[in-house]
């Protein structure tokens, strides 16, 4: 789900690593490009009790690991149909922070999310749809990085079996991407796409992201 958090986790045991380089930094016009490395595990079982994942996040690249913080995602099966699954989930972000990352708050946010699909003539296609509400959802002032709590929500389809598309949003923020599973290699994605895609809050901004997932690392 581009630009949005989702309620799924990941399985017990599973892992990934993903990197990802912004054009400009913060959106704000003019400023370079940055990148961030980020990797998780997940735990628990979301099904019957509750699901578990940390994520370690590394904002700070220049030199690599100066700052970053850490991510726990707590979340559980609402609804379980053949053909319909709704999980819930809290979310917090920024725990135990180091370098620039420690002026930061701890953000936080509750999660809905949804899977289903629409079968078509050829292919099933899945759709996911998310719904929260969160400590930094929302972006207050065109030009500003101030933010506020707030709703967002987004959805997505996958149109074939490599290629999804997404949108999601705030109040005042429009964003949209694609991503894509790179054939012939179990775990490998590749997303891009642009957030506050109409400038609308003067923070338009391209996400490059290459994650890599790996199953029953220790346990499923």
């Amino acid at each position: 789900m581009f630009g949005a958090d989702a309620a799924f986790l990941l399985p017990k045991g599973n892992m990934y690593f993903a990197g990802t380089l912004t054009d400009p930094r913060g959106g704000i016009a003019g400023a370079d490009m940055d990148g961030s490395l980020a990797f998780g595990a997940g735990f628990g079982n979301p099904i019957d009790a509750v699901g578990v994942q940390v994520d370690v996040n590394i904002t700070g690249t220049d030199p690599l690991g100066d700052s970053g913080g850490l991510g726990l995602k707590l979340g559980r099966a609402l609804v379980l149909q053949p053909n319909h699954v709704i999980f819930g989930s809290v979310a917090a972000s920024n725990l135990a922070p180091w370098g620039d990352a420690a002026a930061g708050d701890t953000r936080w946010n509750v999660t809905v999310s949804g899977m289903t699909q629409i079968d078509g003539p050829t292919l099933i296609h899945p759709v996911m749809w998310t719904v929260g509400y969160g400590s930094d959802a929302v972006l207050v002032t065109p030009g500003s990085s101030t933010t506020e709590e707030g709703f967002f929500a987004g959805v997505g389809i996958g149109v074939t079996k490599y290629l999804g598309v997404a949108v999601s949003g705030t109040e005042n923020q429009l964003n949209a991407g694609i991503g894509l599973k790179v054939p012939g290699v179990e775990g490998l994605n590749v997303s891009f796409g642009v957030n506050d895609i109409t400038d609308n809050m003067e923070r338009k901004q391209k996400i490059l992201s290459v994650s890599y997932s790996i199953n029953n690392v220790f346990g499923g």
